[in-house]
């Protein structure tokens, strides 16, 4: 009789997590049917969607992404859903669900693993691993990551990792280590980080128990040295992967800002671990974009960003003193969320995202549980029971949020209207387009960053300029004038840019997209104005986008009313945009065409000379390279601004 309840008990943990991953599901599957946002459909390209099997391997070694990315395991899994099921968003978030619920039994195995080591005594382990697992489920950091389809690189990424900490913890052998075990391990932390690149940060937690198990064999007196050199190489062949992995990925990539050396930076790396924490506990609504250094309360953020990182350097002492699971948690925590701690800059919308936490999460959850396990059975569970109710319910609310980008924007408003990100994103996405520039204004009057209020402000009547001018040789001027305008401010962030990586993001994005949407739908309303086109022209030659600058300068130096005081300049130009497309015969043509214009510009001299030198043309390049050396200082304040537009 006693038999059947022993089963039925045995079988608890595993009904616990089925239960978990059913509301999970339950939750994400309201987003099932939302469309592609945002960055999706950068990711998610035509280029990729016609690359053949065969060519795959090109994923490894060149992006396929606006953003420069090589990310080959997350690219490969786009190209699978695009090959099988076309461009459908349902399909794509399936297969982001698919790999969720392939992380849950990884999470409960990783943790076995670890409760077992760190507690060896411990007889509840498993009901231990099955609570933690639950509470990663439905943790509601991890919807972002489920139903944006772009946050398939964190749960590919979280997949990997889980799978590489389980495999090293069971290359745990008396004495030394599985070479077995430990190999696969560094296998599925490779992937991992092809996955998304700050998996490398698995790599030291990897180290840290290798070196903890080499701790364990190394008091026995049967263990040899030979053993114990044998588990040494192991840690520091993983970290020597994830060193070449890490200089790869930072070489290459795209988004990196300059080096800021000062107090601001200290702040910056306090306040997030401190947002990091914050997130991965507080049952508060969650956002797409956090005010991290712009929020009123900075200075708390940073109080409880030093306690995160004091407590990781006592669970390290901790660990190595004893066996301390909370030491281990403290210290995994820090360790996930290091590689988003700017101490490499990096240009982003947000210094703190929930997506970042996805692996994060569990050491978090791996803590709680552990110091509630101390509790009697009873207050453990009403415990566990309050938090899985806290942060499960933002789960269930959250994915409404996903349902197109202007949903997305009005959360985050609702909550800080304040901060110039979000608000210029409502404006610009949601206000400008409908023509509501009196709301648009009382929006931007709540901005409380006067730069960017002031910003916003002459962008917002470039803007209606722009769509409201009738076209007169005075309206245009003006119109281009505060275009031209606007471009030397942008030219010129603030000081606090160097320190502010969200500021340069927005800063950088008036200038490279906003302004120059601004030019464009100027042109476009505007096909038969030489002016109109020869400075948006000039405008996207400024911002190196050379492909989208050539018609521009095609129509100008095309144009009937182009002035002849104008030819040289605008034939250099579209010389220099036709360079920088790879048409060097036509470049050449028409830079030496602006050398036989009245006036001249002597400027396409220097040009031609580096053309010439490219075709080892060297008589040619010299003679160019003479007349640039006696012209440049005499055209040297040249401009190549044309206001006049008749």
């Amino acid at each position: 009789m006693l038999v059947y309840p022993e089963r039925m008990r045995q079988h608890i943990p595993l009904l616990l997590v089925l239960i978990s991953a059913v509301l999970a599901v339950a939750a994400y599957m309201q987003a099932i049917d939302y469309p592609f946002i945002s960055d999706d459909t950068v990711y998610i390209t035509k280029r990729l969607e016609d690359l053949q099997f065969t060519r795959l391997w090109q994923l490894f070694i060149e992006p396929y992404n606006a953003f420069s990315e090589i990310l080959p395991l997350r690219d490969i899994s786009y190209w699978l859903d695009l090959t099988l099921f076309g461009w459908n968003p349902l399909e794509f978030r399936m297969h982001n669900i698919l790999l969720y619920l392939l992380c849950l039994p990884l999470v409960y195995l990783a943790t076995t693993e670890v409760w077992k080591y760190f507690r060896p005594e411990d007889r509840g382990v498993k009901y231990a691993a099955a609570i933690v697992t639950a509470l990663f489920a439905i943790h509601s950091a991890h919807v972002e990551a489920v139903v944006w389809i772009s946050g398939r690189k964190d749960i590919l990424a979280g997949v990997f990792s889980l799978l590489a900490l389980w495999l090293s913890m069971r290359a745990r052998r008396e004495p030394g280590l599985s070479p077995r075990y430990a190999a696969a391990a560094l296998v599925a932390l490779l992937a991992a980080i092809l996955s998304k690149a700050v998996a490398v940060a698995v790599a030291p937690v990897i180290a840290l128990l290798w070196i903890l198990f080499r701790k364990d064999i190394s008091t026995p007196h049967h263990t040899t040295p030979h053993h114990t050199i044998q588990v040494l190489l192991w840690p520091l062949a993983c970290l020597f992967l994830a060193a070449c992995m890490a200089t790869f990925f930072s070489a290459n990539s795209a988004v990196k800002l300059p080096f800021y050396f000062g107090t601001e930076a200290v702040t910056r790396t306090l306040a997030i671990f401190g947002w990091m924490a914050r997130l991965a506990i507080s049952p508060e609504s969650r956002h797409f974009i956090y005010p991290v250094l712009d929020d009123p309360r900075l200075f708390i953020m940073v109080a409880v960003g030093l306690v995160v990182l004091l407590s990781a350097m006592i669970g390290m002492a901790l660990v190595f003193r004893k066996r301390s699971l909370a030491g281990f948690a403290l210290l995994a925590f820090a360790l996930f969320c290091l590689p988003y701690a700017q101490l490499l800059p990096f240009s982003t919308p947000s210094l703190v995202a929930d997506r970042f936490l996805f692996l994060a999460v569990w050491p978090v959850m791996l803590l709680l549980v552990s110091l509630a396990w101390r509790l009697s059975w009873k207050m453990r569970n009403a415990v566990m029971l309050a938090v899985a109710i806290a942060i499960g319910f933002q789960t269930a609310v959250r994915p409404g949020d996903w349902r197109s980008g202007e949903t997305l924007t009005h959360a985050d408003f609702s909550s800080y209207p304040w901060y110039y990100y979000i608000a210029t994103q409502k404006i610009m996405f949601s206000l400008w387009p409908q023509g509501a520039y009196g709301e648009a204004g009382k929006v931007i009057d709540g901005i409380a960053d006067a730069d960017f209020r002031k910003l916003t402000t002459e962008l917002s009547r470039a803007h209606q300029m722009v769509r409201s001018n009738s076209g007169s040789a005075d309206e245009l001027r003006e119109v281009m004038g505060t275009l031209w305008g606007l471009g030397a401010i942008l030219n010129n962030p603030p000081d606090r840019a160097k320190w502010n990586p969200p500021l340069t993001y927005v800063w950088r994005g008036f200038k490279e997209n906003i302004l120059t949407d601004e030019w464009m739908a100027l042109s476009d309303r505007f096909p038969a104005d030489a002016a109109v086109q020869y400075n948006a022209g000039i405008w996207l030659l400024s911002n190196d986008r050379y492909q989208e600058a050539v018609p521009q300068l095609r129509m100008a130096a095309e144009s009937p009313t182009l002035p002849e005081y104008m030819r040289g300049t605008v034939y250099k130009n579209f010389g220099l945009a036709l360079s920088g497309v790879g048409d060097i015969g036509g470049a050449e043509k028409l830079l030496g065409a602006a050398l036989e214009q009245s006036p001249p510009d002597m400027r396409a001299s220097c040009m031609l000379a580096d053309i010439y030198r490219q075709a080892n043309q060297l008589a040619e390049s010299a003679r160019a390279g003479t007349i640039c050396n006696r012209t440049r200082n005499e055209q040297a304040g040249n401009s190549d601004k044309w206001q006049y537009s008749h």
